[in-house]
């Protein structure tokens, strides 16, 4: 019995040792940020916003930086602005990407990732919109940015629905950073038509508005 006791003593004064503090005076408890992009899908040439908000103490104030990793992806990513955040920890960004890519937001040592991915733009225009039957129309139109040397599909919408290709038309060297393209076709009967510019790594495919050929 007179052994057991220095044990049960020692017991006793480790469950009396207060547990240590987590938390020191001064220090700043990590924080959290978020970061979504809206619209995550857009046509070449509009804006995309990059927003969230930083959460903890001391959240008010902050610098914010925005990089980007353009397709293709896995080059690193580069700083390309700053915000700071609002007094509710808030923050945006508003970017026109040229191309597909990746985003990542940091703050101090947050981060946060999200991305875009751009539309190829397309314009198409027909020379008449109510031919003769067996008139010949102008399909012409242009592709943003440039993609010369790829392929544009005619395409005419099927009693069905479904859209079938009538023409492939190659991108030629056009003004500014775009790509144009031409092409006649014979008009024999009333018809729907759009072009389009199929996705490839740096874009999704891109669709022009419709046009409706009424052959008188």
């Amino acid at each position: 019995m007179k052994r057991a006791l220095p044990i049960a003593v020692l017991a006793l004064a480790v469950m009396s040792v207060p547990a240590l503090a987590t938390h020191r005076p001064g220090h700043r408890e990590p924080g959290r940020i978020t970061a979504d992009t809206n619209p995550f899908t857009l046509t070449f040439g509009t804006v995309a916003t990059i927003s969230g908000r930083l959460t903890g103490p001391n959240s008010s104030g902050r610098t914010v930086t925005l990089a980007e990793d353009p397709q293709p992806y896995g080059g690193g990513f580069a700083n390309v602005a700053t915000a700071t955040t609002d007094a509710n920890g808030n923050y945006s960004f508003r970017q026109t990407p040229a191309t597909n890519r990746n985003y990542r937001v940091t703050s101090g040592g947050e981060q946060a990732f999200t991305g875009v991915r751009v539309r190829s733009r397309v314009s198409f225009n027909v020379s008449d919109t109510t031919p003769r039957r067996g008139q010949r129309v102008r399909f012409s139109g242009f592709v943003a940015p440039a993609h010369n040397g790829r392929t544009v599909l005619i395409q005419r919408r099927t009693a069905a629905g479904f859209w079938r290709v009538v023409r492939r038309v190659g991108l030629l060297a056009a003004t500014g950073d775009r790509s144009r393209y031409r092409t006649v076709l014979t008009i024999r009967r009333t018809g729907t038509y759009r072009a389009r510019l199929l996705g490839h790594g740096d874009h999704l495919t891109g669709t022009s508005r419709t046009r409706t050929l009424r052959v008188g």
